[in-house]
Parts: structure tokens; sequence; C-alpha cells
């Protein structure tokens, strides 16, 4: 996530958009935390979100910003011009003290070091501090993410509106608020799916934030279980109405 408020690097939207044109997803999870389930970020909502007649993101496809170090550059000397610099000034990422975000803060280190010369600092936080950073402003870039709360893309659509509080780094634009006004009014599926996405393509453009990975998780079932219901979204895995099979397979005497 990066700081939006006034005074800070990172409200320049070039240099914004430098850095997200500077990573690749698809390398951070297939290559640098290697955990089974994860998925490459492309959005701020995740897969499994149901649109009108099916997933969210079949219906409305996120747009993409693969890897691609020249268009980066491009954009960091359009971000040194408006910035009147010659060299951009080094830059605090905010970060959780556990290995899987070191990891991380250091992949993005070396990456914005790598393709854009970058200097990046590491400021490494327990929960408690880094969320109290969070909230008082004290970053550049701060290591987030978000767990729904409900099931509906507006757990996820109302992150960036200018008055959530969850929105750390302070990002406020008027057709995003309107957007996640009509979502939260409208009563027909469609024109709440239609806000979403437009939700999405304004995060993409104004490269709002840098989507790193969606955060899964991958089980074995026993073939003798039945019933079992697993969630994204509330108890998880939920065995109110489970049931072992009888018979060979089970192990289970009838």
């Amino acid at each position: 996530e990066f700081n939006h408020r006034e005074g800070r690097l990172t409200r320049n939207k070039n240099l914004r958009k430098a850095m997200q044109y500077a990573v690749d997803p698809a390398e951070l999870v297939y290559k640098v935390t290697k955990l089974p389930g994860y998925l490459p970020g492309e959005s701020l909502f995740p897969v499994w979100l149901r649109g009108v007649n099916d997933y969210f993101r079949q219906e409305y496809p996120a747009p993409k910003s693969t890897l691609d170090v020249a268009r980066a550059r491009a954009y960091l000397e359009k971000a040194k011009q408006e910035l009147g610099v010659t060299e951009i000034p080094p830059m605090v990422v905010l970060t959780g003290d556990n290995p899987l975000s070191n990891t991380q803060s250091e992949y993005f280190q070396q990456v914005f070091k790598k393709h854009l010369g970058l200097e990046i600092k590491i400021d490494k936080q327990i929960f408690k501090q880094r969320l109290a950073k969070m909230t008082s402003g004290d970053f550049d870039l701060v290591m987030a993410g978000w767990g729904p709360d409900y099931d509906d893309p507006l757990t996820f659509g109302d992150l960036f509106a200018s008055w959530n509080l969850n929105n750390r780094g302070r990002y406020s634009d008027a057709e995003l608020d309107r957007q996640v006004s009509i979502a939260q009014e409208a009563l027909e599926p469609r024109t709440r799916m239609q806000a979403f996405a437009a939700i999405q393509e304004i995060l993409h453009e104004d490269a709002v934030i840098l989507i790193n990975y969606e955060r899964s998780t991958t089980y074995v079932t026993n073939p003798a279980l039945g019933g079992m219901v697993r969630r994204a979204v509330g108890p998880d895995p939920d065995f109110t109405n489970a049931f072992v099979v009888d018979g060979p397979a089970s192990g289970v005497d009838g």
C-alpha cells in the first residue's frame, strides 16, 4: 500500500506507476514465497467472489500490469521531472517482523534497486507498532493485507474510499468514492458489479496499491469424510454436518 499523503514521494502517480511495472507478482509467489495455494495478485477482488451469474473476475477481468522494465523506467523519468530531482530519495517500506514479511520486503527492496535504482529501507515492526505507524502515516509503502468480513465484493470494494479508516495511505478519489456509493446503495446486481469493476479499474490505473498475491490454503481430505464445508468467509473448516462414510474405505464398522 502506498502513502498518498501530502509531502510523500509516493503521492506522485508516475512514481507509483514506475513501481507497478517493475514488479512481477508471479515471481514473488512462485519463486520467492513459494507457498502452496497462493495466487499471483491481479486485483483487490479475489477470484472466489461471485458476480452476477458467475465469478466476479470471470465477468469483469482485472486489468493487468506485467513486468515491463523499459516502461517502468520511462515512468520514473517523468516522476523525477515532476518532483524536480535527479534521483529519488530513499523510501521506507513498513513491514511486520515475521519471516514471510521479511522475505517479501527484501524481495521488493532488491527488485526496485535492480530495475529502478531506488533505495528502499525496511522498517520491521511488531504488529501493534506496525498498525500504529500505518495509522499515523509513518511510511512510504507498507506491507498490508485484508481478510473479508462478509461474502460480498463490498468487503474489499470500499477499502480505499476516502472515508474508510482502513485506507491507511489516505488515498482519495472522487470517482472511486462515487462508485463505492453506488455499490452500497444499488439493489440491482449488475449495477453493483459494474461499480466494482470501475473501482478495480481505478485502483489499477492510478496505481493505488501494488497487488502482491492472494493468500490461500491447500489441504487433503479423507474420502471417507463427507459433509465438511470449507469457506473463504466464516467458520473454516465447518464440521457441523460432517459425517464418516461407513464401509471398508472408511475403516469404520457399520
